[in-house]
């Protein structure tokens, strides 16, 4: 069973990604948080498998929300769940330690396999900004 933490400040998605969740066998909630500060204590607590991770949120955003996330809770992986198709974007929510960055606009179809594959130990990036994704981090990986 892979454990899920799930933050984001917009109720309506916190909802729909809570309903996606509880259709797969194979996937837990544990909790959900509605800003960064609410996140990083939530996973110390809980100690999640995968978290889901809004970028625009109160408090503390959802990429410094990651580098503590990940400095606490070295198992927990992060997935990045963003209107944001930026590269500047994507290429820091990948510096702070995300192994994920899923479009809210395709998290119905993405958000489950991008769990899945996450939680493997692998990346994985929604099609449309695959391509920025897996440019970034080829360059990381000639120049680290």
């Amino acid at each position: 069973m892979i454990t899920v933490l799930v933050v984001d400040d917009n109720g309506p998605i916190r909802k729909s990604v809570r309903s996606l969740l509880e259709s797969a066998d194979d996937i837990k909630l544990v909790d959900t948080a509605t800003n960064g500060i609410e996140a990083v204590e939530k996973a110390r607590l809980h100690r999640p498998d995968v978290a889901v991770m809004d970028i625009s949120m109160p408090l503390m955003d959802g990429l410094e929300a990651t580098e503590h996330i990940r400095e606490c809770c070295e198992l927990t992986r992060v997935i990045i769940l963003s209107g944001f198709d930026t590269p500047e974007y994507i290429q820091r929510g990948l510096e702070v330690g995300a192994k994920g960055y899923v479009l809210k606009d395709v998290a119905d179809k993405d958000l489950l396999e991008a769990i899945q594959v996450v939680h493997q130990g692998n990346h994985y990036f929604s099609a449309k900004i695959a391509e920025i994704g897996e440019k970034y981090l080829a360059h990381k990986g000639n120049h680290s």
